[in-house]
């Protein structure tokens, strides 16, 4: 049997307090005095029947008629009354679970996990026992103890798996509450699924998610992007790291690859799919995604992971984190990266640039991709449940990316982040500032046109080659101030979250590819203020939510975004779910200042369009918000406590959609730019009168459903697949010389996984997964499938990909050991335009981790 609701740790010290999972009410009994005790040593034995190592499927009961509660006729003196003490873990990567009941059968003695798992049972009888162990989310665990007397027995339980749907989840309303109960769509990946990620990144973890686009575009570069219009630059989905943005100070991007902060120590990623600008503000216009660390109350102790594969992978991290008399802690991450990632077909075009020289040549022959990443953090706990919280993370990386106009060759890309954070029963606050550094980065395909300019039909030499790529070096010294303060109260029954956010952007880029040569300034502040308040009625059958959100930007005005939703519980486990969010998506940084060799610009003033004549034969706007309204209904179940239903379907309805870089006048096709004075836009330049830039057009209706299904038939068998389905089901525009607008997205999309652990023999796991998406048109800037494939109706190829991954845990080693093929069937199809021809990838991984550090 397992429990109905669900509280635990997740994300105790990364939110606010009062948003972490508190211990439940004791079942039935109540703890003993003395509350919790430490783990034992690792040496320690334990007792007949433990499982010390916590890798083990969970121990059954013992026989009826074994003496599982049977204390002596005669009462014991106190010296020879005993205890019982232990950790409850849980999952391949035993995490303590708190909040876990644990009860002496046929006693009222009784105890409760604390925040590490531990927990202690004083005053037990000398007997033989059975502890029954339920953690809600949790199948109930029994397990059968001896106690002698005056002695201490060490008891260690791995409960197994949590079951879906019952996970806490905070994202989605800022608060803790079941998966099940959430009234917006989230999508949740735990430790095993980040630590089972089949790519070089944990961004493949969600490659698996329903409702999100993944696209694999190298080693280095993955993308996300979650119900349509993506482009090569998705600004339309906000990340988050415990809470706080992620974003690139200079482009408004979200970190990716960049993060500053290693698989290791994460704890758990949510995913918000769908507008969320209510809580989140402009940039969360399709989705959120959280990454959510582990702190040093979650796992103390060292792990070492080492990984080498195919690409000539070779991948080293660290974390090792401890706690001192449970008032500070600390942790400190590492990991160094380095391979060779795939590289363009010789024989495709798209990498040539329209010009004779293919990339690879110019980049010098070579694809290496490295990546290294530092962060440390320190928590002090003050009287009264306060947690002040500080932390420095550094990251860096060679590698590839896709752009608007081509690719850029990524040379020592750094980003640098500083956060401090309070939070108390109630309250939090916290200030974030990062900064980016760009290195020796430049454009590929700007210097494929400045060596066809030379007039040259073979490349320069290695030097000259060299001095052409630090001419066109791109320069970034942005900086991004992030500060937030959030109250939270219950008040007559209804749950209140308000609370204040600032951002300052602060980009320079010295006139490489921002509008801000001579400095020329163009930073930004946006300011909001939220609010939200949910309320319970029929006996809590009933749910009712609202939200609104206020933002005012710097340079485009006040701006708001409501949110309403109904959850209602149909059924013990089965709830129906309706809700309507209004979202906008502020231009970037980027869409309103881009400036690169005078043609590719951002929209701040506005544009006309005019032929040889003078005539005028378009007018572009200044970029303004583009904004959605969306509608939902779902329903979340759970059914025998193994299977777990997601379903949902959207309406979404967009203006002032903010177009991807496009072509919007080319003197050779006799169409010229101008600013609104009459200027020439690039006036005495070779590209003088030309113009890529973003415009803000049409109306669209999009029209989706995500269904997804995890069951787990017997407790060594996992299953899960989803499907998604996505429609652009209306779209009108004004202005006829506008292309029509493309979803950019696989309209169809199909993903399962299987997972079969400890079937037959204890600490090992198998995982087949795979993923199919339809072909699509995609449009963005220079990269256009009607071009690039005019062969295949000028769509990407549908595309199909299957992982496998197994380990085995050697418990009394303290290692893992894990094997993983990704792409086993070797498909050369991309997942986006411009992406090198994607290959297998095999790697081995080995993973030492001891327990400790806690004084």
């Amino acid at each position: 049997m397992k429990t109905a609701s669900l509280v635990v740790g997740a994300v105790c010290f990364s939110v606010p307090l009062w948003a972490q999972p508190q211990p439940s009410p004791q079942a039935t009994g109540q703890p003993s005095p003395g509350q919790t005790a430490p783990a034992p040593p690792a040496d320690q034995p334990s007792t007949p029947g433990a499982d010390p190592s916590a890798d083990s499927p969970p121990p059954t009961a013992p026989p009826a008629d074994s003496p599982a509660a049977s204390p002596p006729a005669s009462s014991p003196t106190n010296n020879e009354l005993a205890r019982i003490r232990g950790v409850i873990r849980s999952g391949d990567h035993n995490e303590p679970v708190p909040g876990a009941t644990i009860m002496l059968s046929g006693t009222t003695n009784a105890a409760i996990s604390e925040s590490d798992g531990s927990y202690l049972i004083e005053g037990v009888v000398p007997a033989s026992y059975t502890l029954e162990i339920s953690a809600p989310g949790y199948a109930d665990t029994t397990i059968a103890a001896k106690v002698e007397p005056a002695k201490t027995a060490v008891v260690d339980v791995n409960i197994g798996e949590m079951n879906a749907g019952e996970v806490i989840v905070v994202t989605g309303s800022r608060s803790p509450e079941k998966l099940l109960d959430s009234p917006a769509t989230i999508e949740y990946v735990s430790t095993n699924d980040i630590r089972r990620a089949t790519g070089a990144s944990y961004l493949s973890a969600l490659s698996k998610v329903k409702g999100v686009d993944y696209a694999d575009a190298g080693l280095g570069d993955q993308r996300i992007s979650m119900r349509g219009f993506t482009t090569q630059f998705n600004s339309r989905l906000l990340q988050m790291i415990d809470g706080r943005i992620a974003q690139m100070p200079g482009t408004g991007l979200p970190q990716g690859n960049s993060l500053p902060t290693t698989s290791l120590d994460m704890k758990s990623i949510e995913v918000i799919v769908g507008p969320a600008s209510a809580l989140y503000g402009p940039n969360a216009h399709t989705g959120v995604i959280n990454v959510i660390t582990k702190t040093p109350w979650d796992e103390s102790g060292a792990t070492v992971a080492v990984r080498g594969g195919s690409q000539n992978l070779i991948d080293l991290g660290a974390r090792i984190a401890g706690t001192v008399k449970d008032d500070f802690g600390w942790k400190l991450n590492g990991q160094f990266m380095r391979a060779e990632d795939f590289a363009p077909d010789v024989m495709r075009p798209e990498h040539y640039y329209n010009t004779p020289f293919f990339e690879r040549d110019l980049v010098g022959g070579s694809y290496d991709v490295k990546g290294g990443k530092l962060d440390g953090t320190l928590y002090y706990k003050l009287p009264d449940d306060w947690i002040v919280k500080s932390t420095y993370g550094w990251s860096y990386g060679d590698g590839f990316a896709i752009t608007n106009n081509g690719r850029n060759h990524l040379r020592g890309v750094q980003t640098q982040v500083q956060n401090i954070q309070l939070s108390g029963k109630h309250l939090y606050a916290q200030v974030t500032r990062t900064a980016s550094s760009i290195g020796n980065a430049y454009p590929i395909d700007g210097l494929a046109r400045a060596v066809a300019a030379m007039g040259a039909t073979t490349l320069p030499s290695p030097d000259v080659l060299e001095q052409m790529r630090t001419a066109l070096k791109l320069v970034d010294d942005s900086q991004l101030y992030d500060a937030e303060a959030q109250y939270r109260a219950t008040v007559a029954g209804v749950e209140a979250t308000t609370g204040v956010q600032g951002r300052v952007y602060l980009p320079d880029s010295g006139g490489t590819y921002l509008a801000d040569a001579n400095g020329e300034n163009i930073n930004a502040t946006e300011i909001g203020g939220y609010g939200q308040a949910s309320y319970k009625l029929l006996d809590d059958r009933l749910r009712l939510v609202g939200a609104l959100r206020v933002d005012h930007h710097s340079d485009y005005g006040t701006q708001l975004s409501p949110k309403a939703a109904v959850v209602v519980k149909v059924a013990e486990n089965h709830n129906l779910r309706a809700g309507y969010n209004h979202a906008l998506k502020s231009p970037t940084i980027l869409e309103s200042n881009l400036l690169i060799q005078n043609m590719f610009r951002g929209n701040k003033t506005g544009y006309v369009i005019k032929d040889d004549t003078g005539t005028i034969v378009d007018t572009l706007a200044p970029l303004s918000p583009e904004r959605v309204n969306s509608f939902e209904v779902g329903y979340k179940g759970i059914v025998d406590d193994r299977l777990f239903i997601d379903a949902v379907a959207y309406d979404s309805y967009y203006r002032n959609f903010i177009s991807p870089l496009t072509a919007t006048a080319n003197p050779a096709m006799n169409t010229f730019a101008y600013f609104p004075d009459g200027t020439l836009v690039g006036d005495g330049t070779p590209t003088a009168g030309a113009l890529y830039t973003y415009r803000n057009f049409g109306a669209a209706h999009v029209r989706g459903t995500d269904v997804g299904v995890s069951w787990r038939p017997v407790d060594t068998l996992d299953l899960s697949s989803s499907v998604s389905a996505i429609d652009l089901v209306d779209f009108t525009q004004s202005n006829p010389s506008v292309a029509p607008l493309l979803l950019n997205v696989p309209a169809l999309k199909l993903k399962g996984s299987a997972t079969i652990s400890n079937l037959g023999m204890a600490n090992y796991f198998v995982n087949l997964s795979g993923r199919w998406q339809s072909a699509y048109k995609f449009e963005s800037g220079y990269w256009s499938s009607s071009r690039f494939y005019a062969d295949n109706d000028g769509k990407l190829p549908a595309r199909f990909v299957a992982d496998i991954a197994a380990g085995y845990t050697f418990p009394k080693q303290n290692l893992k050991l894990t094997a993983t093929v990704a792409n086993v069937f070797d498909d050369h199809n991309v997942d986006l335009l411009g992406s090198p021809i994607p290959g297998r990838l095999a790697f081995v991984q080995v993973e030492y981790a001891y327990q400790g550090l806690t004084f």
